[in-house]
């Protein structure tokens, strides 16, 4: 069947240790004529605490085999968080034989300080600040490149991390972006992950992110 240039789905994936949530979001990257640019539509979000890391795993590999279907120019494309426990379950999904690099991919994102992103050849993570991502995730809602359905069963817990998430300053007098003491941002994390791989990997105007030293 004929592929649609410019469509892929991204999985993305913010782990969590056992008493905290593990969220997952499926977003749809596509490329509007009507803007000449690409789109995202977030068309799956869910959560899940107090699952053993055995079925986290497969539900992850579940999840991106489910993806990957037709009318689609390549992956889908795993993007996930591989700080702490994301570490050890990137190392088994590697071996799962889901990749190929070419046509379906992943990207272990490991959170940082500052507001700074690059590649690390040893582990294979991609390191970028919190910020970054989630200044890329704000803009994208404010240039109405980003929307989501609303008949998700997540959306209302959503809204609730949105409202809850603030611009913070550190003590170094550095800006950050986080939620608020005690609120959580899981939902969100899972969102703006492949929001950012897809906007340095896939996006054809890539001119955001010149200053990042990142390998292509």
């Amino acid at each position: 069947m004929e592929k649609i240039l410019g469509r892929r789905f991204l999985l993305g994936v913010d782990l969590a240790k056992s008493m905290d949530f593990t969220s997952f979001a499926v977003i749809e990257m596509c490329f509007d004529p009507a803007i000449g640019d690409s789109v995202y539509h977030l068309v799956g979000l869910d959560r899940i605490r107090g699952v053993e890391y055995p079925i986290i795993t497969k539900l992850i590999i579940d999840a991106f085999k489910s993806l990957s279907g037709q009318y689609v120019q390549d992956g889908p494309h795993l993007c996930m968080d591989a700080s702490g426990l994301g570490a050890p379950i990137r190392d088994y999904l590697k071996q799962a034989d889901l990749f190929d690099y070419y046509k379906r991919s992943l990207f272990p994102v490991v959170f940082t300080g500052g507001e700074s992103a690059r590649f690390n050849p040893t582990s294979g993570n991609y390191n970028v600040s919190k910020t970054l991502i989630f200044s890329n995730l704000v803009s994208l809602m404010q240039h109405k490149r980003f929307d989501y359905a609303q008949d998700l069963q997540a959306l209302p817990m959503l809204e609730e991390e949105i409202t809850n998430f603030k611009y913070h300053l550190t003590a170094s007098g550095h800006t950050t972006m986080d939620a608020v003491s005690g609120k959580h941002d899981d939902l969100l994390c899972c969102i703006a992950i492949p929001l950012m791989i897809a906007e340095w990997k896939y996006r054809d105007q890539a001119g955001m992110f010149e200053n990042i030293d990142l390998p292509r």
